[in-house]
């Protein structure tokens, strides 16, 4: 490698790195950061299974109302009655629809937030008492 790369040398500078904090994956904040990812992963996971269940209905109800638009019907005026029907019908749909779309988003988002406040203490906890003892450790290596 030339002068250049050396610096964007990943596992380099993880190794110095890890010589400086060599606790770093046992570490309450990298714990706990990963706790929190993998609970944000299965919130995302869920909210969007959700919202594809919530947008496969909508699909299958459109489907139904075009398969009613679309039989042939030799009077203009009973064809234009349908078609006011099944818009009438969608409009007063949307509302809930939209709706669904936001409790699914509400729940999302609380649920985040509640792991964030779950986790939050007993990281501050961990991390104190890391630091006391590495404090403590220092100490005793400087005396």
């Amino acid at each position: 490698m030339n002068s250049m790369t050396d610096m964007f040398d990943f596992n380099k500078n993880m190794e110095a790195f890890q010589k400086f904090y060599p606790d770093f994956t046992n570490a309450a904040p990298f714990k706990a950061a990963t706790d929190i990812a993998a609970k944000y992963r299965a919130v995302a996971v869920e909210a969007m299974n959700k919202n594809v269940e919530l947008t496969t209905a909508w699909m299958k109800d459109a489907a139904k109302d075009a398969e009613v638009l679309l039989k042939v019907d030799g009077q203009p005026d009973a064809y234009a009655k349908k078609a006011s029907e099944v818009a009438t019908t969608a409009m007063q749909d949307l509302p809930s629809r939209m709706f669904a779309y936001a409790e699914v988003a509400k729940k999302a988002q609380t649920d985040l937030l509640d792991t964030v406040v779950s986790v939050t203490p007993k990281t501050v906890q961990e991390v104190t008492e890391r630091t006391k003892s590495a404090t403590k450790a220092a100490a005793k290596k400087a005396a």
